[in-house]
């Protein structure tokens, strides 16, 4: 196992190297897959999406009571990405035949991940700053709800998770035995069950 992490370990650098130079690349597919999102948990809120420098710009059908205008709401789809970096490593780490399918196939659930983290981070940001206005467009506590959840979900658990979890699921039958997560002992070789009787 020890060796596993250390290759792991070894290939992080790299992989969140190649991220954060190939994370422009997709702002846009992720930006646009959280536009589709936002506008089916609350209908049509977003009219229009700009990306640049790195920021998602979604500029809503919402204005703010008391303020000129419609309600604009930025946020980073790369802190919803960076999943990327540790599914590559694992993957690369483990010495999987499956590399070649598999990080694409890691690029697209990272994307996925994404689009529902900056969907509701968006979300989000329009329920603590414009209530009353989601209210008027006939948002029922229940989608608050969920939004909350969607939310927390997006932010905390879905980034580092998935990818973790989608990777491991990926190498887990090329690990080799070398890299068992519990080593046999000298002289013990795993044998049938006992039986019962």
């Amino acid at each position: 196992m020890g060796a596993l992490v250390v290759r792991i370990l070894l290939w992080f650098v790299p992989c969140v190297a190649a991220w954060y130079w190939l994370a422009p690349a997709a702002d846009g597919l992720v930006a646009s897959g959280a536009r589709v999102l936002a506008n089916l948990v609350v209908r049509d809120v977003v009219r229009e999406v700009e990306v640049a420098s790195g920021l998602v710009t979604f500029v809503t059908a919402m204005s703010v009571k008391g303020q000129a205008g419609v309600l604009t709401v930025d946020a980073n789809p790369r802190l919803f990405t960076y999943g990327f970096a540790l599914f590559a490593a694992i993957v690369l780490g483990a010495r999987a035949r499956s590399a070649w399918w598999s990080l694409p196939l890691g690029a697209l659930v990272v994307s996925l991940v994404a689009m529902w983290g900056v969907a509701f981070d968006l979300l989000g940001h329009l329920v603590r700053s414009a209530p009353e206005a989601l209210h008027a467009r006939g948002v029922t506590q229940g989608t608050v709800n969920f939004i909350a959840l969607g939310y927390q979900l997006g932010s905390l658990v879905l980034p580092a998770v998935v990818p973790a979890v989608a990777a491991v699921a990926v190498v887990w039958k090329e690990i080799s035995p070398a890299d068992s997560v519990i080593p046999a002992e000298a002289g013990i070789q795993p044998g049938p069950p006992p039986s019962r009787g």
